[in-house]
């Protein structure tokens, strides 16, 4: 026998992840597995994965090689499926004294689905507020964007069904606090419901007849439009900057000494930069406001929260739509106002252009907390309601490790956490027309956001790690370590080995124990069997198209 003949691979194609041998013998024969067998010197055993091949090599006797063949069938009979083959192992370092961010929460706008769920039955109500806010029984979020409303007719013609957010204040400057009580109680639910509940005030439009278009001597003047200015254009009156100050701060002073909501920031603007709030096109409230006007508000609120004794209220600002408009709304603010700003917003759209290391650096040198306070996916193409599709997934995944790893955000806010057929974006869907029965499903976006939302709660310090795909959070109150990995691809699985070191971790004789929990097209945040590590770590598999949450308590 010529022990110096190199391998050969075999000339059959086995799945990827398992082989079944006596599939092999069935169609080759033992003869031509024990041929080959002869035709090598020494026993080894590779797989190759890009061809779906196994190659068996370097086998010193024909007698071991029959041998080893009746073991492995043996072997491949107590097996479900066949026998694992070894696949490359990627090794992750977490280290927890890599320390970035301490992390504040995670949360959603509650416009506009709470101007409509907030009118169902108690019951139903309470459900869908306990699914988003409970740590328990739903997705643990802490985090309330409570929508200051403009409009004057909550049947706006120009406004989508639930989006009129009526102001509360009228053109003759007299108040009228029983407006928008459906979104309210949705607030103070949430109040009661959430751990450590944070909320914030935010504006899409100033009221209607502080508008450019409102003109109160036109025949139809009265309805100053909140959907925009004409061809995209500023829609704030200007010489209004100071009544709208005043509109916003006395809104949330009513609402901390009546409902007993205290917001922690009020944020004047969302996405002001923006050209596409335009006049009775857009079908939601929007403004354009830039930034020279932006700053002429911001002066205007933080004098009048100082004059209300609103100390509990800080300044958030610009909620701009994509980061770099948020890196140059920031730098084109004087210094004395950057001061008035307390936290820094950013939504984190998708842009060929994103680097959210400029805003990350700048918002930093200047001493303000950063939130990614809005973002949203498609779940599909609508109006397609598709319990299984994993397509808004993937993107949300990869946007939660990039806005937490990349650019340090302290929060994560989505945007319209429960949403009408009028788009997929919604973590759960809900027809907001015509739903008499007010039914409602949940994408698979809501049990991936578990996966995070669930487990890395406020409070935790994110980690750098070393993995693209994967968030760390170590939360040091339960000594608790949290690591969330996905892998989109559709076909591979991938093996990591994490290796735990750094703060007061000391390897122990003892086995780590890790629980797992998975979402994929047919797991909804489902728990696994533990894993059982070694004394600094473990090795696990992320499956395709799947987000998995790893939970170690030190």
């Amino acid at each position: 026998m010529d022990e110096s003949v190199k391998f050969e691979p075999l000339p059959v194609q086995l799945p990827r992840r398992r082989c079944d041998l006596r599939d092999f013998v069935q169609v080759h024969g033992v003869h031509d597995l024990s041929v080959f067998f002869m035709k090598t010197s020494l026993f080894g055993f590779l797989f190759d994965s890009g061809a779906g091949r196994i190659i068996l090599h370097t086998v010193r006797k024909f007698s071991f090689c029959i041998r080893l063949l009746e073991g492995i069938l043996r072997l491949n009979e107590t097996l479900e499926g066949g026998i694992r083959v070894e696949k490359e192992i990627i090794p992750i370092t977490v280290d927890l004294s890599a320390e970035q961010q301490t992390f504040e929460g995670w949360g959603t706008s509650l416009a506009w689905w709470a101007n409509v769920v907030g009118g169902w039955s108690t019951e139903r109500r309470t459900e869908i507020v306990e699914k988003l806010y409970d740590a328990e029984k739903g997705l643990g979020l802490n985090i309330a964007r409570y929508n200051i409303g403009g409009t004057k007719d909550e049947h706006d013609p120009y406004l989508h069904y639930g989006k009129a957010i009526l102001s509360y204040q009228n053109e003759d400057r007299s108040w009228d606090w029983s407006r928008d009580a459906r979104q309210r109680s949705v607030a103070q639910q949430i109040r009661e419901i959430a751990e450590q509940p944070i909320f914030e005030a935010f504006s899409n439009s100033p009221p209607w007849w502080m508008t450019c278009s409102y003109d109160p001597h036109a025949e139809d003047g009265a309805d100053g439009c909140t959907t925009g200015g004409l061809d995209g254009t500023g829609n704030l009156r200007v010489g209004s900057e100071t009544e709208f100050a005043d509109y916003l701060t006395e809104t949330v002073k009513h609402f901390r000494d009546e409902w007993g909501v205290v917001f922690r920031t009020l944020a004047p603007f969302n996405e002001p930069v923006a050209d596409w709030w335009k006049y009775r096109i857009a079908r939601q409230e929007g403004a354009h406001i830039g930034p020279e006007q932006q700053q002429t508000v911001i002066r205007a609120v933080h004098a009048a929260l100082a004059a209300k004794g609103l100390t509990e209220t800080a300044i958030s600002a610009s909620d701009e739509s994509l980061v770099r408009m948020a890196l140059e709304t920031w730098q084109d603010f004087a210094p004395e106002v950057k001061e008035y700003v307390a936290q820094v917003n950013t939504h984190t759209y998708p842009d060929p252009e994103h680097d959210p290391l400029p805003l990350r650096d700048a918002v930093s040198a200047d001493g303000k907390r950063l939130w990614m306070s809005e973002v949203g996916y498609e779940n599909g193409q609508h109006p397609t309601v598709d319990p299984q599709s994993m397509d808004g997934v993937m993107p949300l995944a990869r946007g939660i490790a990039r806005d937490l790893n990349d650019m340090r955000a302290e929060a994560w806010v989505y945007w319209q956490a429960v949403e009408s057929d009028v788009s997929t974006w919604g973590l759960i869907f809900a027809p907001f027309e015509h739903n008499e029965s007010e039914d409602y499903a949940l994408y698979k976006q809501y049990y991936a956001l578990g996966n995070y939302s669930r487990f890395i709660r406020p409070g935790s310090v994110i980690l750098r790690s070393g993995g693209a795909g994967s968030v760390a959070a170590f939360d040091p109150s339960r000594r608790r370590l949290v690591l969330v990995t996905l892998n989109d691809s559709d076909t591979e699985s991938v093996h990591y080995r994490y290796r735990i070191e750094g703060r007061d971790f000391a390897a122990s004789a003892s086995p780590i124990v890790v629980r797992a929990y998975r979402t994929t097209a047919d797991e909804n945040l489902a728990q696994l069997d533990p894993l059982h590590g070694d004394g600094d770590g473990f090795v696990a598999e992320a499956i395709p198209g799947s987000v998995t949450t790893y939970v170690i308590d030190l």
